[in-house]
């Protein structure tokens, strides 16, 4: 008999509330994957037959209550070939939900898709299920999906489907005057519209008397697409921003730029960053500004509170979208945040910034989470609550499904950061 006394739960600590969440939900997981197990091996010994039912669905949905959606749900994980999904939900780290997700995505794998390509892809989705939420997960495979499509399409195929974009509009006028539409647009004018849109729908800031914007989403996004026709019927007048036209970005390694700085600088090697370059030349009392193709300033150091756009251009490269673990926000949904905040002196640099949605920023703002760049990469540190040792963890919701032939090294201290102090950090702050 198990002596172990089990207290109430109106007697626990907060901190063994907390932990005693995370533990619960640890054992609900690896009892779940259990269970997965126990289906399997059940279905590998006929044991449905060899009771009197016509299958295994049958047999769960009659011997455990469940309903029959639940049923065959359990049964397609059990015999899916899922071995990296099936460790992780049998470690706890991953739970039914997350399983669910990464099960759809992989039965809709092609027949001729490699055993490589598919592992390399149920590894992706199993490294953002630890991190984030069973949507989030749902919109990656989505991403993946896609990718499989075009792969996997004919070259005839793929050439009569870049022919021209599909579009349709249809429209009509109501007995009031007001007109009514429907239709479809091809990907990227979709993305298009959906930039344009985002900036101009926003919630107007709360009136004189202390009140917000009276508009539902739905209305102002209708008011927004009014204000592009508008601005389409005065094409003189179109915006720049909000609405930015395409941009072209060119890249260069730091070995092609060492090799240019030498045309300009003697002794110029053995900087392993913009900002050391910065700060070598100041102390030198020449002070650089890094510039863009236009001369659009890309260090800034305290002149500037806030990002350029050419700063936003450089952090939607290198972030690709919110940085918080787990979040599969892009570019234009995210808010720019100093790493060390403005107010504690930090500076408007590639270095000390990077890309956070609203949600996960104001996360930083009002948590224990934190957030430091170490070798160019953002990094999120948990709570202590949440992990004892507080790993820091990228997100890795923007990498694309690759196949890795060994697991990932992270960086470790074999190389000094790029910052004057030992790591950037923030949490708690006013917003930056």
């Amino acid at each position: 008999m198990d002596n172990e006394q089990v207290l109430p739960v109106w007697q626990l600590s907060e901190g063994e509330l907390l932990g005693g969440l995370l533990e619960s939900e640890k054992a609900l997981r690896r009892q779940y994957g259990r269970m997965l197990e126990l289906v399997a091996e059940a279905g590998k010994r006929g044991l449905a037959g060899e009771q009197g039912y016509p299958s295994m669905v049958t047999m769960l949905v009659m011997a455990l209550r469940l309903s029959r959606g639940e049923a065959k749900t359990r049964v397609a994980q059990a015999t899916a070939s899922m071995p990296l999904t099936k460790d992780a939900l049998a470690a706890g780290e991953i739970g039914p939900e997350h399983v669910t997700q990464i099960q759809k995505v992989l039965a809709q794998a092609p027949a001729a898709l490699p055993d490589t390509d598919r592992l390399a892809s149920e590894r992706t989705l199993v490294e953002l299920a630890r991190q984030a939420r069973p949507v989030d997960v749902a919109k990656a495979g989505q991403q993946i999906l896609g990718h499989w499509n075009i792969e996997g399409t004919p070259p005839e195929d793929r050439e009569r489907r870049h022919a021209g974009p599909h579009r349709e509009f249809r429209g009509r006028y109501r007995y009031d005057g007001q007109y009514v539409f429907t239709g479809e647009l091809d990907p990227e004018t979709a993305a298009e519209l959906e930039g344009a849109m985002h900036p101009l729908a926003k919630p107007d800031p709360v009136d004189a008397d202390g009140l917000p914007d009276p508009r539902t989403p739905v209305q102002r996004q209708g008011d927004a697409l009014a204000e592009i026709i508008g601005l389409a019927a005065r094409a003189d007048d179109l915006p720049t921003t909000g609405g930015e036209r395409a941009v072209v970005t060119v890249t260069v390694s730091l070995a092609e730029l060492e090799q240019r700085a030498d045309t300009a600088m003697l002794d110029a090697r053995g900087y392993t960053s913009i900002s050391q370059l910065r700060r070598w030349c100041c102390e030198a009392k020449v002070l650089p500004a890094v510039l863009g193709s236009q001369g659009e300033v890309l260090d800034l150091g305290r002149a500037t509170r806030l990002a350029t756009p050419a700063q936003r251009r450089a952090l939607a490269i290198r972030d690709r979208g919110c940085t918080r673990p787990g979040c599969t926000r892009g570019p234009k949904w995210c808010h720019v945040h100093h790493v060390l905040t403005w107010i504690d002196h930090g500076p408007s640099d590639l270095d000390n910034m990077i890309l956070v949605c609203a949600r996960h920023h104001r996360e930083l703002h009002h948590t224990e989470w934190s957030v430091r760049i170490r070798h160019g990469t953002p990094e999120f540190i948990p709570p202590e609550w949440l992990d004892p040792e507080q790993k820091p963890i990228r997100n890795t919701a923007h990498d694309p499904p690759t196949v890795r032939h060994q697991e990932p090294v992270l960086p470790t201290q074999r190389q000094a950061p790029r910052r004057t102090a030992p790591y950037a950090t923030t949490s708690h702050r006013p917003w930056s």
